[in-house]
């Protein structure tokens, strides 16, 4: 399932950069154990450029993709204590990052 997506169009590259940066400050970031800044999101950054010569009518497309995986996590070396309630919640984000990036 796909969360918080979202379209936009730039005009310039200072619009896609500022998208870039938004989308990015968006993220999910939690501390765990062993990390003091996990990310525990996806992000995604496609951008898809047009260009058409003056002298002809057809297109050229282009599109790039730019994708920034939340990590994988050992859960068995992380230090989660599970009778720590934010814990449980860290591991099941955990195990669900895990398996989104198969």
């Amino acid at each position: 399932m796909l969360r918080n997506l979202s379209v936009h169009n730039a005009g310039s590259e200072e619009d896609a950069l500022n998208l870039l940066f938004i989308g990015d400050t968006n993220r999910v970031v939690s501390e765990t154990p062993k990390h003091d800044a996990s990310t525990r999101s996806h992000c995604m950054f496609i951008i898809t450029i047009n260009a058409r010569n003056l002298n002809e009518d057809n297109v050229k497309t282009a599109k790039i993709h730019i994708v920034d995986l939340a990590g994988s996590e050992n859960i068995t070396k992380m230090g989660y204590e599970y009778n720590k309630k934010e814990d449980v919640k860290l591991l099941g984000e955990a195990l669900n990052i895990n398996i989104s990036l198969f």
